[in-house]
């Protein structure tokens, strides 16, 4: 890639003084060059770092319903990254946004929309379906009384066997 060095960017002066309006010219003239010869080099540059992502990239494609997997390596503060595993789900894809972005349907049923370079497809034949948005009631043990436990322990002595 060859960028302008400072000796090819002067602007054109000539041995006779020049008018306000011709130096202007003359300064144009070589930004129009330093412009044309860095938009060439961007562009050669795309094209090679294009080039070099097309060689591992894998053209990936979901329809309506499908069961993926979602990739994520955030890994929350205080938790140790040695026994995060990357890969959750299966989630539904319940729209495609366009040929790069999908919504899902997350366990919490969120929908969320993704990137497809972080799916893949789940292969499973079970589903698992969304869990349902409400709030679990709480249960209370079932607590014997103190009466019903002295009782329990009167019955526990009757039938140990004497010595």
């Amino acid at each position: 890639m060859h960028l302008p060095n400072q000796d090819n960017l002067k602007a054109k002066i000539s041995a006779q003084p020049l008018d306000h309006n011709r130096r202007l010219k003359s300064l144009k003239a070589s930004l129009k060059l330093a412009y044309k010869s860095v938009r060439q080099a961007n562009r050669k540059g795309h094209q090679n770092n294009k080039r070099l992502y097309d060689r591992r990239a894998k053209l990936r494609s979901f329809e309506t319903g499908d069961q993926v997997y979602l990739y994520n390596t955030a890994v929350k503060p205080g938790r140790s990254k040695k026994y995060h595993f990357p890969w959750s789900g299966p989630f539904k894809i319940t729209a495609k946004i366009s040929d790069l972005n999908y919504e899902i349907l997350d366990h919490g049923n969120k929908k969320r929309i993704v990137h497809v370079n972080r799916l893949k497809g789940a292969y499973c034949s079970e589903t698992r379906e969304a869990k349902p948005s409400r709030k679990r009631e709480r249960t209370h043990r079932n607590v014997p009384t103190r009466t019903e436990r002295e009782e329990k322990g009167k019955a526990k002595l009757e039938l140990a066997p004497f010595r």
